[in-house]
């Protein structure tokens, strides 16, 4: 196959610069020439447009970066397995993966099927309706790292792709496209010069950085090349290293869409807004979208604790209900990434942010902006109080999940905020503990701590050491 032209950048150059318009024309062009040297690498338009259905069966290790129970490396790895299936002229997707990882054992299931769609927790034995499915949001990983249908979304949506030019990857010249999915920020491509074969790929998403893919080891699977390994990179650490086991293409996946009779039907979840919730007197847990932060009005200010994401719109919300008092403290529950997002927002109100020693490089890191970041760092237990209420901010690790775990604790009212170790579900309904869970109760009962409600930085519904000792009492189903 002939190697693609010189690129547009060097084509300007040479001829000491072009109209805009013409460089538009000559991008297009480009862009046109490379997608047909594409789909002719995978089989051809015709091929790939009658690719209905694929089931990959896969094994996976994790490389817990920014999640490990340490804030550094070397990260924590661990193993899982399972299979995606895709059927496009039914709008079908269904994803399962079991295994282990972070304090947590799962044995998941997601169906999305128009009306027939659920969540399928094989631990507990429970079928969850989706009320809301979104079969573009719940294929779009998936697709993501399948280079055939990378390159059948490509074909699709042609009109949303634009050349940006030419990189090396291993030595070898690539051609680089970027285009826009149904979802999701735009995606860029590397076409390998010589093969025309997807090798890399990657994306920018705010608040994480760059996520990459790199494809290896491709295989000719019913006339189109298929990779058998990929890797995920999060600016530049390894995250995902996976192997496909099995690819079968235009099969029937309907018994993949059927609901065992065994699993017990729950009540569907609907779609979690952002709302305001007063917990007690001057106490407010704001969120939405599966994320929560906890709010204490004190005499004179306000104490934030959580800092997973969405921050800011909370901290808009909050002023619905305390106009003026500041925010002095922000707490950051743990160092993993998803939990320190809320860092440049509090920074940004000029509040003291309060993490554990261990995790304050991690904070700092976090920070962004030109705003100065205050921080203050505890080693066992910090104590905010007034003259009406006490706070005690507690370091209760370690736990499966994290080696330090801060939870905010209200003594007077018996009321506890900790992020990612018991959670209660939108319905209700409590799962059998996993290993974070139980870990998190001993270290409870070595503190001591008399509480009467538990609350969460991931769902609106509080619960009580009932709720907790019912999850730990709870059996696996399987």
């Amino acid at each position: 196959m002939k190697k693609f032209a010189l690129g547009i950048t060097a084509a300007v150059l040479l001829t000491g610069g072009v109209s805009a318009q013409n460089i538009t024309e000559q991008n297009v062009a480009r862009t046109q020439e490379i997608i047909a040297g594409v789909l002719e690498a995978y089989g051809g338009a015709e091929r790939l447009a009658s690719l209905n259905s694929i089931v990959i069966e896969h094994q996976t290790t994790a490389t817990a970066v920014g999640q490990s129970r340490a804030p550094g490396p070397p990260w924590d790895r661990n193993n899982n397995q399972g299979q995606d299936a895709i059927q496009f002229d039914d709008s079908i997707f269904v994803t399962g993966t079991s295994g282990t990882g972070g304090g947590f054992e799962f044995d998941n299931t997601t169906i999305i099927n128009a009306e027939q769609s659920y969540q399928l927790n094989h631990r507990a034995g429970t079928a969850t309706p989706i009320s809301q499915a979104d079969f573009n949001t719940a294929s779009g990983p998936f697709i993501r790292v399948t280079p055939a249908l990378l390159v059948r979304q490509l074909n699709l949506r042609a009109n949303t792709a634009r050349y940006l030019g030419d990189a090396e990857v291993d030595g070898r010249s690539h051609a680089v496209i970027s285009f826009v999915m149904q979802t999701g920020p735009a995606i860029s491509l590397y076409f390998d010069q010589e093969s025309y074969r997807l090798n890399k790929s990657e994306r920018v998403l705010p608040g994480f950085g760059l996520i990459e893919y790199r494809f290896y080891d491709y295989d000719n699977i019913a006339g189109i090349p298929f990779n058998q390994r990929f890797e995920l990179l999060v600016n530049g650490d390894t995250n995902l290293e996976r192997r496909n086991t099995s690819t079968q293409v235009n099969s029937d996946i309907t018994a993949l869409t059927q609901v065992p009779e065994s699993l017990s039907r729950l009540a569907a979840i609907d779609p979690d807004p952002l709302t305001t919730q007063k917990l007690g007197e001057g106490v407010y847990l704001i969120g939405g979208s599966g994320t929560y932060a906890m709010f204490i009005e004190m005499d004179d200010y306000v104490i934030a604790v959580g800092g997973a994401a969405g921050i800011p719109q909370r901290i808009s919300e909050l002023r619905k209900v305390i106009a003026t008092k500041p925010i002095r403290y922000g707490v950051m529950t743990h160092h993993h990434s998803d939990h320190v997002l809320g860092v440049p927002a509090y920074a940004a109100e000029g509040a003291t942010v309060i993490a554990s020693n261990a995790h304050a490089s991690v904070v700092r890191a976090a920070a962004t902006g030109d705003v100065e970041l205050k921080l203050e760092t505890v080693e066992t237990r910090r104590v905010l109080e007034d003259a009406d209420r006490r706070v005690e901010i507690i370091d209760i690790g370690p736990t499966a999940h994290t080696e330090h775990l801060l939870v905010t604790y209200l003594p007077a009212e018996g009321l506890l905020f900790e992020a990612d170790h018991f959670t209660m579900p939108r319905n209700g309904v409590v799962p059998p503990a996993v290993s974070s869970t139980r870990s998190f109760a001993g270290a409870l009962a070595r503190h001591q701590l008399e509480i009467k409600t538990l609350v969460s930085a991931h769902s609106p519904l509080t619960g009580t050491p009932q709720d907790l000792q019912t999850a730990l009492d709870k059996p696996v189903v399987r």
